[in-house]
């Protein structure tokens, strides 16, 4: 009978342990897909709502701003009141939220809902990987962890895939409405087999004033970079990054003074930690950042339809879905060379631009396009799977939620930041190249036809469509050049990372 028992409670950890690694893939798999999913939905939500680019852009970018400011004060919080409760709660605001976007009557309505869904994804961010640390025995966690980091790369490259699908399909809306089934699937899945970390943070004493002014400080710099993207780095811009720098000065100061941290500050001083974040940061602002460029590519340049501008992504999502499980078990027995490991990644997307950097008249998707996307498809698991594993193990269980909430905080300001520089790298040389149109067309004239480049659309006759073309294909050849330079020093920081603590 004793003997029943214990086996018994083998297969419930067995069944736990692995479904809690399904539950927290799923969440991170919902607000990855959210990040990318809207942009191929622009232009019908903009239709539909009868609101400029300018106004519909905010859907994506307030969902950013949440999702770059929040996730590392929600993960202390997490570490301190448990992190399955705050899970859960994301979870449900999240899946709230995205039922209030698939209703939204207007513009208002809209964009409010989208950072309540931004809020939400902040709030499970955390816990995507905190909740494996317990879950999982010591020497399985590099499997689940990698699996998790591989599972999340593939929701940011799969969203706009489904985007183009969901929105040729049923309309924008869906886009939302099928986040509420797989939400409450979550919600009542962690309920049932998830359990909460049992090593929490001994302090119950939050401060909530540090984390008022981290997420208060980073609200301004990312709202400047954001800015940035329509309006350049105008001087509204220039304040905002030196009142945020300001108060995350503040933030220091406090972090410095108090007994209970939201972060330690002397946790930014181990190289163990701080390296790979470094690397992701870059990793997120090249790859994650000039994703966007690669659809309107696709489909303003090209003529793809949304469908057809998300099947052309289709190659690096069925890699990163067929090698994900194969490299986490990898990593798992090589964590002693995490940092090599990390370096092949960041090395293989670095090249995978180098296509893009030589584009011409003469390149198609078959012969510039598609070997980039299948490079990357093979750089992104590797890099996700062992960069998460390397920021995991820098810190003690109990902080488990700090980490992950820095991991992901890293990734989305990276990619934040990214955009917005790429789409300045890229207008910069479209401004450059246009800039003779002035001579011999009407102002106005010449001005439309830039605006329209600038979204990479080609003008119509015979020597403007020429001009522009040559113009398009320079700017993205130049973004993508600075794409893979991004890579020089990500992997230089990847090199410093130490080796795994035992």
């Amino acid at each position: 009978m004793l003997f029943n028992s214990l086996e018994n409670s083998k297969r419930h950890l067995r069944i736990t342990k692995w479904m809690t690694l399904g539950v927290t893939c799923l969440g991170l798999m919902l607000l990855n897909i959210d990040t990318f999913i809207v942009n191929v939905a622009l232009p019908s939500i903009g239709e539909d709502m009868h609101a400029s680019v300018s106004i519909v852009s905010w859907v994506v970018s307030v969902y950013v701003l949440m999702l770059g400011a929040l996730p590392a004060g929600f993960g202390r919080i997490g570490d301190i009141l448990g992190q399955k409760r705050f899970y859960i709660g994301g979870l449900f605001l999240f899946t709230l939220a995205s039922t209030a976007c698939g209703l939204a009557p207007n513009m208002g309505w809209f964009i409010v809902s989208r950072a309540f869904q931004g809020i939400g994804a902040a709030a499970i961010t955390p816990g995507t990987l905190a909740l494996l640390i317990p879950a999982f025995p010591k020497k399985q966690r590099g499997l689940a962890i990698g699996l998790n980091g591989g599972i999340g790369g593939l929701g940011l490259v799969l969203g706009p895939f489904l985007g183009g699908i969901i929105t040729s399909a049923l309309g924008w809306r869906w886009i939302f409405f099928v986040n509420i089934p797989i939400g409450l699937s979550a919600i009542l899945l962690t309920i049932i087999f998830v359990v909460e970390n049992q090593h929490l943070e001994k302090t119950r004493k939050i401060d909530w004033l540090g984390m008022l002014y981290l997420s208060i400080g980073l609200f301004p710099i990312l709202y400047a970079f954001t800015r940035s993207e329509n309006d350049g780095f105008d001087p509204v811009a220039s304040v905002a990054v030196l009142i945020g720098l300001g108060i995350i000065g503040l933030f220091v100061f406090e972090e410095r003074r108090t007994k209970d941290p939201l972060i330690s500050l002397s946790l930014l001083k181990n190289t163990a930690f701080t390296m790979p974040c470094i690397s992701l940061f870059l990793f997120s602002a090249a790859l994650f950042g000039s994703q966007p460029y690669w659809s309107l590519f696709f489909q303003n340049f090209w003529g793809f339809s949304a469908l057809e501008g998300g099947v052309a992504l289709l190659p690096t999502t069925v890699l990163i879905a067929l090698l994900t499980p194969f490299l986490g078990i990898m990593i798992q027995k090589h964590e002693r060379n995490l940092r090599y490991i990390v370096m092949l990644g960041v090395f293989l997307v670095g090249i995978s631009f180098l296509f893009t950097v030589l584009l011409s008249k003469q390149s198609n998707y078959l012969n510039t396009f598609l070997p980039s996307m299948l490079i990357r498809g093979i750089g992104i698991p590797i890099l996700m799977t062992s960069i998460s594993l390397s920021i995991m193990n820098a810190v003690p269980e109990k902080k488990a939620g700090l980490a992950a909430g820095m991991y992901n905080m890293s990734r989305n300001i990276g990619t934040s930041i990214g955009v917005s520089l790429l789409g300045q790298v890229y207008t910069y040389k479209i401004y450059t190249k246009l800039s003779v149109l002035y001579n011999d067309l009407p102002r106005r004239r010449a001005f439309e036809i830039e605006s329209s480049a600038c979204q990479f659309i080609k003008s119509n006759g015979h020597m403007l469509k020429k001009i522009t073309e040559t113009a398009i294909m320079s700017g993205f050849a130049n973004l993508s050049l600075i794409c893979a330079l991004a890579f020089i020093p990500a992997l230089i920081s990847a090199f410093l990372i130490k080796e795994r603590r035992d």
